[in-house]
């Protein structure tokens, strides 16, 4: 009977997969499925270098050196830094730019394997709420030994993970661009454990606690105990944890996250049009005639475009972002150094003239968009039936709210502008990229500023007017009109209510 059931129980939220969802593995296999993630990303990228040197006429290296600049792209997208150790200074220069489409691989198998990890080591709600209720009525502690169970998936996939990238450190270690090991130390372990909050949270967002009366716990056996201090807080408090189980905070932050870097993309490649001669100009400087050159160029510009996107946000944004160790890009400021001849760097906004002015104008309206965004969701779900008092959050419910969404935007804003930016190389070079703090707080205060009058206007409007379509079909309003036409016909008309379709 017990296996019965505990084949019929239902399933948690991530064991819930799509059509082709393959079956999960035992425990025992969870640390080779850590290992195939990565051995996936490290082969994509392998296959690619590996094309780029074959099809080239002259290859100046050999297929191990191609192997190698793999691996190190693979590092390169997980955070760690490089060093190149052949320059013309006799200087070894530093790596550090992360382009952050290589990272959507590795970020994209390592969150899959999490995710089918926690679904195998975890339990549903419903067999927490038994295993609860048994050790409550039996005066015992629940095991917490379940727990240790459920995150050894976890903890073998990213064991399986680690294991690998260490294999590729050390194969990486040497030539003349090889991986800093201090870096990959510190960098890929946080790469992990960042993946691995992603993927858990859903469940955290999904088990939260709900707010508990106290009072009907303590109907039966006395007085409840006063809660007068807290008195004034629990209703907005209660307002705003409902709201935001309605709303879903993470993907609307999420989705005001998207439009910031869509925007920002939008208006890089607007930036690359207004250039295009120079752009065009910069690839033969890099590579000479050889097509092959071109087409690495080519794809590492593709492969910095998602950089190229969060730093035109940032722009938008106000912060600007670093081109050199004492340069400053934002409202009004041009680069002022001399930088390499490189297609992205040929389109970036000058000092004065015209063209600065639109492309600062262009990207000034991505900020807002995203607020508006922010404050239209808020504002809908704040309001879920309009005219309609019962089940409305309040004004400071909903700015709650929408701070949170914010909150949530400003983190996800500061984590991409961490790993857009970094080194290339010393003096000019030796720092690109926004302040991820100062694009956190940006991204915070723009949400709030323009998200809170949005929300509440709208939320106001939806409750004094409504919507005219949903009161003429609503039941109240139907057998009004009937009422109304029945007496009107003098009797003509049958003595029955309309029915309701």
């Amino acid at each position: 009977m017990s296996q019965v059931t505990h084949r019929s129980r239902t399933l948690s939220p991530y064991e819930t997969g799509g059509p082709g969802t393959r079956p999960l593995p035992p425990r025992p296999a969870w640390f080779v499925e850590g290992a195939l993630a990565a051995g996936l990303g490290l082969g994509a990228l392998t296959v690619l270098v590996l094309l780029l040197w074959i099809v080239s006429p002259y290859p100046e290296s050999s297929a191990g050196e191609a192997l190698r600049i793999a691996a190190d792209l693979w590092l390169l997208g997980h955070g760690s830094s490089l060093v190149r150790t052949e320059t013309l200074s006799g200087v070894p220069a530093p790596i550090g730019l992360t382009p952050l489409l290589l990272a959507v691989l590795p970020v994209w198998l390592l969150y899959r394997a999490f995710v089918q990890a926690l679904a195998a080591g975890g339990k549903s709600a419903e067999e927490a709420d038994v295993a609860a209720k048994a050790a409550q009525d039996s005066g015992s502690a629940p095991r917490a030994e379940r727990d240790g169970d459920a995150l050894t998936p976890l903890l073998c996939v990213a064991g399986g993970y680690l294991v690998t990238a260490a294999v590729a450190v050390l194969f990486a270690s040497a030539g003349p661009v090889r991986a800093d090991v201090l870096s990959a130390l510190v960098r890929l372990p946080l790469f992990v454990v960042c993946v691995a909050l992603a993927a858990m949270w859903p469940a955290w967002v999904r088990t939260a606690p709900e707010p508990s009366n106290e009072a009907s716990a303590h109907a039966g056996s006395g007085p409840a105990p006063r809660q007068q201090p807290y008195g004034r807080r629990s209703p907005v408090r209660g307002e705003a944890r409902t709201l935001a189980r309605r709303l879903n905070p993470s993907r609307t932050a999420l989705t005001a996250v998207g439009v910031l870097c869509g925007g920002g993309l939008l208006v890089t490649l607007g930036a690359v049009l207004w250039h295009l001669d120079e752009v065009q100009a910069a690839f033969p400087r890099l590579a000479g005639d050889s097509w092959t050159g071109q087409s690495a160029v080519l794809l590492l510009v593709l492969a910095l475009l998602p950089n190229a996107a969060v730093w035109a946000a940032s722009y938008g944004l106000g912060p600007g972002f670093a081109l050199g160790a004492s340069t400053g890009t934002g409202a009004g400021t041009g680069s002022g150094a001399r930088l390499p001849s490189f297609p992205l760097l040929e389109a970036l906004p000058g000092a004065d003239g015209d063209y600065g002015l639109l492309v600062f104008a262009a990207a000034s309206a991505v900020p807002l968009a995203a607020g508006v965004l922010i404050g239209r969701r808020v504002g809908y779900a704040a309001v879920p039936e309009p005219g309609r008092r019962t089940g409305a959050t309040g004004r400071q419910g909903t700015v709650c709210v929408v701070a949170l969404v914010a909150g949530e935007c400003a983190a996800g804003v500061a984590v991409l502008a961490a790993f857009s930016g970094g080194a290339l190389g010393t003096g000019a070079m030796a720092s690109l990229g926004p302040s991820w703090w100062w694009a956190g707080a940006a991204a915070f205060l723009w949400s709030v500023l323009v998200g809170v009058p949005v929300a509440l206007v709208l939320r106001a409007w939806r409750l004094r007017d409504g919507d005219p379509g949903d009161e003429w079909h609503a039941t109240a309003s139907r057998r009004a009109r009937w009422t109304a036409l029945k007496t009107a016909s003098g009797g003509l008309m049958p003595d029955f209510e309309p029915r309701r379709d």
